[in-house]
């Protein structure tokens, strides 16, 4: 994105490091965030769909808790491995690497909405993680987990086209990506959305993984 704004976009001066308007670069940031949120949650949801049932079906699983490990420290650190591992790989060290070659490109790089879409992503990040995990513990294969996962993700973005549900669009995890490019063109301006789907999106994860651990604890492996 950047080399392709280097070149196309009009600049306001012809040296080696660019000034370019504020619009352009908030644009620029902006899909930025939408090529990593799409793409990224791709990249999530293909690595955690056989977090736990991969392990369940070779035995690991059952040999792992007859140590003293309890099922929740297990699915914790299923979840929070997978987590870590996505915020590093997907969304980090990829921002890295974009801001360094922007910040090389062009002058006025809006530095702080960079911080804002990568906090957003990484909320995205988490919710699929521990979202996926917990689907692990519901089902025994990775084609119902994949299924329930991409539904969960991306068929709920048609609800707010219903006039009446339109104020789900601030609730349903689905519309992160949507908050990312929101936060890296200008945070300040939907803060109240930022905000709200951050933290439920975040509170739904929290939940569905605790309901999993329950069901995890009393079920046979």
């Amino acid at each position: 994105v950047p080399i392709v704004g280097y070149f196309q976009i009009d600049t306001l001066n012809t040296g080696a490091r660019r000034d370019i308007p504020k619009d352009d670069m908030a644009g620029m940031l902006g899909t930025w965030a939408g090529i990593v949120a799409y793409l990224g949650s791709f990249m999530i949801i293909g690595a955690t769909i056989d977090a736990v049932t991969r392990e369940r079906a070779l035995g690991v699983t059952a040999w792992i808790i007859t140590k003293p490990v309890s099922r929740l420290s297990y699915l914790s650190a299923k979840a929070i491995g997978h987590m870590v591992v996505g915020v590093v790989t997907v969304v980090v060290a990829p921002a890295i690497l974009w801001l360094l070659l922007t910040v090389v490109l062009f002058r006025g790089v809006l530095i702080g909405n960079v911080f804002a879409a990568v906090l957003i992503l990484c909320v995205e990040v988490a919710f699929l993680s521990f979202v996926n995990v917990a689907l692990g513990v519901v089902f025994r294969s990775v084609t119902p987990i994949l299924i329930f996962s991409l539904g969960l993700w991306f068929v709920p973005t048609i609800i707010p086209s219903i006039q009446s549900l339109d104020w789900t669009v601030y609730v349903l995890p689905a519309y992160l990506p949507v908050a990312a490019i929101v936060a890296a063109y200008d945070p300040s301006e939907e803060k109240r959305f930022v905000l709200l789907i951050s933290l439920v999106s975040l509170g739904i994860s929290a939940c569905v993984f605790w309901l999993s651990a329950v069901i995890f604890e009393r079920q046979e492996l």
